[in-house]
């Protein structure tokens, strides 16, 4: 069974300090934790959210296993009390046509630019303007089973929060990658597509921290029940 799972980080750790200012390092993390034996060969997700002003980071994973506590204690000085784990598919069956949610995602957008040369494959790169961020998001969104609903203004309920270029090392070189978070409403259209993006993820670099999507109760909304 799948689990949701969220962890307290302290931003205050040494450990933890050195571990989040690399991709990299949160990847052998997370992976170890999830399979000590087999390090990177089990597919998950998760999120890094750091905190503001000196609050906990909440770092969020989807797998199919909880995460050791031993492996999260001794590289990020995570407590017991710090973790909260629990079966996914409960909140999944959830999902209705029509319900609208408060979502936050963590994405790697790309685009393909086409080869010059006939019959070479394109390249593919990282989009860096907000607004065709926002538009790759629409496209997503179309193929995961959602829509977000358009405010007074006439613009869909979102906003890319932040957005940036991602630098790390992986076995001796720099990787690069464009890193757009988006914070806003969706409402569900189709409830088997929007599952299969919760438990696989959005886009590319998943195994970076990317592509995890997560849903909260709006405000004064009893139709949707608990969040994730």
């Amino acid at each position: 069974m799948t689990q949701f799972t969220r962890i307290m980080v302290d931003p205050h750790s040494r450990h933890a300090r050195w571990a989040m200012t690399s991709l990299e390092r949160q990847h052998a993390i997370i992976s170890r934790s999830l399979d000590p034996d087999h390090a990177g060969d089990r597919r998950s997700l998760w999120r890094l959210d750091k905190g503001r002003n000196g609050t906990p980071s909440r770092l969020y994973i989807v797998s199919d296993a909880v995460p050791d506590i031993r492996v999260l204690h001794d590289e990020l000085d995570v407590g017991a009390n710090d973790m909260a784990s629990c079966a996914y598919e409960p909140f999944l069956d959830r999902l209705r046509i029509g319900q609208e949610w408060g979502f936050r995602l963590r994405a790697n957008p790309t685009k393909s630019i086409v080869s010059a040369e006939r019959g070479r494959r394109g390249r593919r790169v990282g989009i860096c303007r907000i607004d065709e961020q926002l538009q790759w998001l629409e496209r997503k969104s179309r193929e995961c089973g959602f829509h977000m609903p358009i405010n007074r203004l006439e613009l869909p309920e979102v906003m890319v929060r932040d957005s940036r270029a991602v630098d790390f090392m992986r076995q001796g070189s720099t990787v690069t990658l464009t890193s757009a978070v988006y914070d806003g409403v969706l409402a569900v259209d189709d409830p088997e597509l929007l599952r299969g993006a919760l438990l696989n993820g959005i886009g590319r670099a998943k195994g970076y921290g990317f592509g995890l999507l997560t849903l909260v109760p709006l405000m004064g909304d009893r139709r949707t029940g608990g969040g994730a």
